[in-house]
């Protein structure tokens, strides 16, 4: 009896791969590697950009890089999917984010500064005007990452066009046209989504000879594609900042006889000059003062070089 099965679902097996077949035969295209390149890439930047976005984790990861017809994409569309159409240098006509209701909730749960622990993925109902607000802000993000992941092959500058929840509306490319879709995988705060990045193969024409050889980037070029790429890293880093407002020569005596409740006085004024640093390191001058809220802020006066030290009248002990 389990052999039968077994034989049943190779012949099955078989007929899906030869109906594949056939179906592909209907279409001429070569594959395009730098694809591949281009999905990790992205891959990349969605892990570094979505934490910054939504002050959580992410872990991506391309799942699936193939060639279909748009109308096979449109059928297998997860139900109530965010749909988001941007274009742009180089493509030459639109191209198509889905997003799943999984990650769309997730992304806009983490936005809004919640948990999103009441995620439910069954849930059908549709979208309020505030949360596709949110999904035009999620599209751009990933448009933009999108855009520095194609950097391998040149300069890119996409933007969002719309969002749009039907699939027939959103549609880039007749039913008949052959796409290519990368398919990712997303997980935040304990849920895992999908996201497809649909690209109409019409659409890749610009680019096509670039994307049918694998290189990473031209060395001739004016910049430095690498350079270029740790600069966006750089630049989403995070520092912390500290202001030395006052320092002190101290006995030890004196500081080993105080006692909770003691006034240290340090003489700081209002308009004094300190000096703010990072990692020990001098990096401006500013000068203290106060907001109308009361709160303390500091106006930078004067930007010290990396070998300037600040003077010290005080002793180091």
């Amino acid at each position: 009896m389990n052999q039968a099965l077994a034989e049943e679902k190779v012949e099955a097996e078989e007929d899906n791969l030869i109906d594949e077949i056939i179906r592909l035969s209907d279409f001429t295209f070569d594959r395009l590697p730098m694809l591949d390149i281009i999905g990790e890439r992205l891959v990349e930047n969605i892990s570094v950009a979505f934490p910054d976005l939504m002050r959580a984790l992410c872990e991506a990861s391309l799942v699936q890089l193939d060639y279909i017809p748009m109308g096979q994409i449109i059928e297998g569309l997860p139900q109530n999917a965010l749909l988001a159409v941007g274009t742009g240098h180089p493509f030459e006509g639109e191209i198509m984010l889905a997003i799943d209701r999984t990650l769309f909730m997730t992304s806009v749960e983490l936005m809004l500064g919640g948990t999103a622990k009441q995620i439910n993925d069954d849930d059908d109902d549709e979208y309020t005007a505030i949360e596709l607000a949110f999904g035009e802000r999620l599209a751009a993000a990933i448009l933009a990452e999108l855009q520095r992941a194609l950097s391998v092959v040149g300069k890119a500058a996409l933007e969002l066009d719309r969002v749009d929840t039907d699939p027939d509306a959103a549609s880039v490319a007749k039913h008949s046209a052959l796409c290519a879709r990368m398919k990712f995988s997303v997980a935040m705060a304990g849920h895992a989504g999908v996201l497809d990045v649909v690209i109409p193969y019409d659409a890749l024409e610009p680019i096509r000879p670039d994307l049918g050889k694998i290189y990473f980037g031209d060395r001739g070029q004016a910049q430095n594609v690498w350079q270029d790429l740790i600069s966006d890293q750089i630049e989403r880093a995070h520092m912390e900042l500290e202001v030395v407002m006052a320092e002190e020569a101290i006995p030890i005596q004196k500081i080993m006889a105080w006692r909770p409740g003691d006034t240290v006085e340090f003489g700081i004024e209002e308009g004094q000059d300190a000096i703010m640093t990072c990692a020990d390191a001098p990096m401006f001058k500013v000068s203290l003062g106060k907001r109308n809220n009361g709160f303390v802020a500091v106006q930078i006066t004067e930007k010290l070089s990396a070998l300037e030290v600040p003077e010290n009248d005080g002793d180091d002990n």
